[in-house]
């Protein structure tokens, strides 16, 4: 870049920064740096947000959830938010003296214990923003969500991360299986219920006819709303740690599990995520270990064999199944799964209350004052 282009962007972002401090009625500036994943993209909150109260991530999601609901419409709904397949993250200092940082996660549907690429989102913001230091090769993380610990290892080359593998601590359970609902649309549904951070229940693709292709995505979108809606009437599983963790907001498409092109196990994973429009671009991190859970409780899939999970959009995962647990008497299992992400912006969302549509919802108390 010359010189003069220099003198001009700096001269420009100065202006800017003191057109910024005359707004009166600007009541906060929250900082974002957005991060995708197989195309689900990632915003995560670095700045300009007070620490939430709590003992724990946990305790620090509730307050939010709670109290301060806002900043989750703030950072995903229109007219800041709007993209088909988006998620927030809110970094938060640990409470568990083995974390390097915590986070929680906000969705569409509210606040998800765990999730897989939120994870690794995370981290490669953490990291390539100097929140956390990095290091060439590889860099050992542990990160604190409200569900638990989860393993970080990230591959870093020349500043830059190159791929993310993250393992959950807290294990996924089967939590029920062959259910049966009774849709006038589609006739009887059988679905599994799986918990990896959420309870998701699982339906095979197939059975609808499905294939899991892009072309597909308005009628599988039809389909899930329809199904959302009948099993939130249902009754529901309990998690035997966290409790009632409310109605259900997920259906995943799980495809047949099958040798890939290059010879390895291959399956297709579709989420989608109650209220959406869209389906989530990405097979996702924890519905993919939800599919891998449900085949390896079936016995189609052993510990360690290596899966390629692929979205109706062609975007993939790599994940297995590391171990077997007992979990409070459930079937439970842990998973390793890995992807890479790519940073796609950092920048400032302008909170300004004068602005009918800007979230109220206890936002204010959550924003760092202005000086």
């Amino acid at each position: 870049m010359n010189p003069k282009l220099i003198t001009e962007v700096s001269g420009a972002r100065e202006m800017m920064s003191a057109t910024l401090q005359d707004q009166e009625s600007l009541a906060g500036i929250v900082e974002v740096v957005d991060v995708h994943v197989g195309g689900d993209l990632h915003r995560v909150v670095v700045g300009g947000v007070i620490e939430p109260p709590g003992s724990s991530v946990m305790e620090k999601m509730q307050h939010i959830k709670q109290h301060a609901d806002g900043l989750r419409k703030l950072l995903l709904h229109e007219p800041r938010g709007g993209h088909p397949s988006l998620f927030a993250d809110l970094v938060v200092k640990p409470a568990n003296p083995e974390a390097d940082a915590g986070f929680i996660i906000m969705e569409m549907m509210g606040y998800p214990l765990i999730s897989g690429t939120n994870t690794m989102s995370t981290a490669i913001a953490l990291l390539e923003t100097g929140i956390l230091p990095m290091h060439e090769g590889q860099n050992r993380l542990r990160l604190e969500a409200p569900g638990g610990l989860i393993d970080v290892l990230v591959d870093c080359k020349k500043g830059k991360t190159r791929s993310v593998t993250y393992a959950a601590n807290t294990p996924s359970y089967v939590a029920a299986t062959d259910l049966v609902i009774d849709l006038p649309e589609y006739g009887k549904i059988r679905y599994d219920v799986v918990w990896t951070g959420a309870f998701y229940p699982i339906v095979d693709a197939s059975s609808l006819g499905f294939e899991l292709l892009r072309e597909e995505e308005e009628e599988l979108v039809r389909f899930a709303r329809v199904f959302v809606r009948a099993v939130q009437s249902e009754a529901r599983p309990v998690h035997p740690e966290f409790g009632d963790e409310g109605p259900f907001s997920f259906v995943v498409f799980a495809g047949k599990l099958g040798q890939g092109e290059a010879g390895d196990l291959e399956c297709r994973v579709c989420c989608y995520e109650y209220p959406r429009n869209s389906v989530c671009r990405a097979p996702a991190g924890v519905p993919s270990t939800a599919v891998l859970s449900r085949f390896a409780n079936r016995g189609q899939l052993e510990v360690n064999q290596r899966v390629r999970t692929v979205s109706i959009f062609g975007t993939d995962l790599r994940a297995h199944v590391t171990e077997a647990v007992d979990y409070h008497g459930y079937p439970g299992f842990k998973a390793s799964v890995t992807g890479a992400g790519w940073v796609t912006a950092r920048s400032q969302l302008l909170v300004d209350f004068t602005d009918a549509l800007t979230p109220r919802e206890g936002l204010a108390s959550v924003l760092i004052p202005r000086t």
